[in-house]
């Protein structure tokens, strides 16, 4: 059973991600302060520093988090019907239904330095996960380092475009895309 200070505890943590998402709806990432994340979560600032070190860390803890869902849901998949398709589906159903503040982070209200940390995560999946379904021969180092660039800045952008638009497409629309974009043959 869960105590009242708990319950208060997650409750003011759900409040501070809340006012972050309502924020980014307004302003910039680096315009946003934690004075106003504070005021639109009704908290005092010693109430939010319990929880972050700053606005930084609130955003790489709620991704840290967001990325242990999405690893979960990954290995929760069903293996045996698992298509790139059925993942990738998988995965924006998810990111469209619980990922507003990561979605809001990589639009145009977003921050560049967390866009280029989820670039990096992209670009690692692309390396670990898909240079190794090529279809076609990866003679270098350096044209093994254009290719996952181009796999995770293509999925990135196309992220990125479906968000700025607000997410109006089906996830099975943004799948699509993908699948035009990065060729059947390919991989």
């Amino acid at each position: 059973m869960q105590s009242d200070k708990d319950i208060r505890y997650y409750r003011t943590k759900q409040r501070i991600t809340e006012a972050m998402i309502q924020l980014l709806k307004e302003k910039n990432f680096n315009q946003i302060t934690v004075k106003n994340i504070c005021d639109a979560a009704g908290i005092s600032r010693s109430g939010f520093y319990l929880h972050y070190l700053d606005k930084y860390d609130l955003v790489e803890k709620y991704q840290i988090e967001l990325m242990h869902h999405i690893n979960q849901l990954i290995e929760n998949f069903p293996k045996t019907n698992m298509t790139r398709d059925s993942l990738l589906l998988y995965i924006l159903d998810y990111f469209k239904d619980e990922g507003q503040l990561l979605a809001l982070l990589i639009s145009d209200h977003g921050s560049t330095e967390i866009q280029n940390q989820i670039k990096a995560v992209l670009k690692k999946n692309a390396l670990d996960n898909v240079l190794s379904h090529l279809t076609i021969p990866v003679t270098s180092d350096l044209e093994k380092q254009y290719l996952v660039a181009f796999f995770s800045n293509a999925l990135f952008g196309v992220l990125q475009e479906w968000v700025n638009h607000g997410q109006k497409e089906s996830p099975e629309y943004i799948v699509n895309v993908i699948n035009k974009i990065i060729a059947f043959d390919i991989i």
